[in-house]
């Protein structure tokens, strides 16, 4: 039996894996191969981004047989040709079950209705004695708890589980009274792959700016804060704060006509549009302070913070789902979910220009401290990443 995955350690090793590890990730000491079951290459989705990077992994470490599962489409046949996947895919798992005795089952788990498609898989992999990860990227079944997720988790009574943060770990374990053991956190920080942020140029350096420039990055939506960014900005230009703001991103077809309303009636704010690339990097850059003051219900842990902290980019952000484990002092502030957002943003803009007066001339060093605190976090979060795929991959 493999032991405990919450007893591992998140800190590397001085000297690398131990020799037990390696012994038992070794690709020469695998016949039997993974299940790996997940939501693949979906564009500009951070559930199936972390699914690719976590296939690629284990990977690595041997042979995987994968089930793509992700949906395609919208509308009826969208929901026809899904099923119709699934049961292509569980007929191809049932055949490696008996053919190749796959000793694990790694499954990213759906957040909503999708469950009782996985609940089949789940069972299948029971039957057959097979070690059963569950990885969980949503809060939806955690803020609202659903029969159907008690009926997927209860069929793998001594599956072990994979969460975002300690909160969601704690609160997964209580409500489906699941061993804490059988519980591990596994940030997606070790999981998506982040560009290197562009170096700083001369003039590029927030101290070289009149203004401070305030970013906003997300699907833009009511529930993703675009009408309280826009309260924050007016806000802070009301009381003399030299305020301007960049967005980016697609808007939602629902809320156009007022999010046009809302751009023309706030001064020096540009919308950019959907970015990638070098236009996302360009967007980092010109930034001194990301807002995201997101009330969406079943927030995670959202990748535009990951990528903010990435460049240097200080956040603030409502405290729903992980978010606070994501941002500390040293990186941001977190504004309480019930909290007034604007009422909290502006004293920090305020605070923040106070800043760039005193420490005039150190923007580019800021930014880079806030850099290596990041990566600091994300060397522990690898750590963590290599140990869980090592468990995931290890012959049983």
């Amino acid at each position: 039996m493999n032991p405990p995955l919450a007893k591992q350690s998140a800190e590397p090793a001085a000297d690398g894996p131990s020799p037990a590890a390696r012994h038992a990730a070794a690709p020469s000491d695998l016949a039997r191969p993974v299940v790996f079951l997940g939501h693949l290459g979906l564009a500009n989705n951070g559930f199936s981004a972390a699914c690719n990077r976590m296939l690629e992994r284990i990977r690595e470490r041997g042979p995987v047989v994968v089930l793509d599962v992700a949906r395609r489409g919208r509308g009826t046949m969208a929901g026809i040709t899904t099923l119709g996947n699934r049961l292509r895919q569980f007929a191809r798992m049932l055949g490696t079950c008996v053919t190749a005795r796959p000793h694990t089952l790694y499954l990213g788990f759906s957040g909503g209705f999708g469950q009782l498609m996985d609940v089949p898989f789940i069972a299948l992999a029971q039957l057959f004695g097979m070690e059963i990860y569950f990885h969980h990227h949503s809060f939806a079944y955690i803020n609202q708890p659903t029969w159907y997720t008690r009926l997927a988790i209860g069929c793998a009574p001594r599956g072990r589980h994979l969460v975002l943060c300690d909160m969601m770990r704690t609160e997964l374990a209580r409500i489906y009274r699941l061993p804490p053991d059988r519980v591990q956190v596994l940030s997606n920080l070790g999981l998506i792959e982040l560009a290197d942020p562009a170096p700083l140029e001369a003039g590029d350096a927030a101290p070289e700016r009149e203004a401070i420039n305030v970013g906003f990055l997300s699907n833009i939506s009511a529930a993703k804060g675009i009408f309280t960014f826009f309260e924050v900005i007016r806000l802070a230009q009301q009381m003399n704060i030299p305020v301007c703001a960049r967005i980016a991103g697609p808007v939602e077809p629902a809320i156009r006509q007022r999010f046009d309303a809302e751009l023309a009636r706030t001064p020096c704010v540009r919308y950019l549009g959907p970015t990638h690339g070098a236009q996302k990097q360009a967007f980092y850059r010109d930034i001194d302070v990301l807002l995201f003051p997101t009330t969406y219900h079943n927030e995670a842990e959202p990748l535009v913070v990951l990528e903010a902290r990435s460049h240097g980019v200080p956040v603030v952000a409502h405290t729903r789902g992980c978010i606070g484990a994501m941002i500390d002092d040293r990186s941001g502030l977190l504004v309480p979910a019930d909290a007034d957002f604007a009422e909290a943003a502006v004293p920090f803009l305020h605070r923040l220009l106070l800043q760039r007066g005193a420490t005039a001339g150190n923007g580019a060093d800021s930014r880079a401290m806030r850099v290596a605190h990041f990566h600091a976090d994300r060397i522990r979060a690898e750590a963590t990443l290599s140990n869980a795929v090592a468990m995931i991959s290890r012959r049983q």
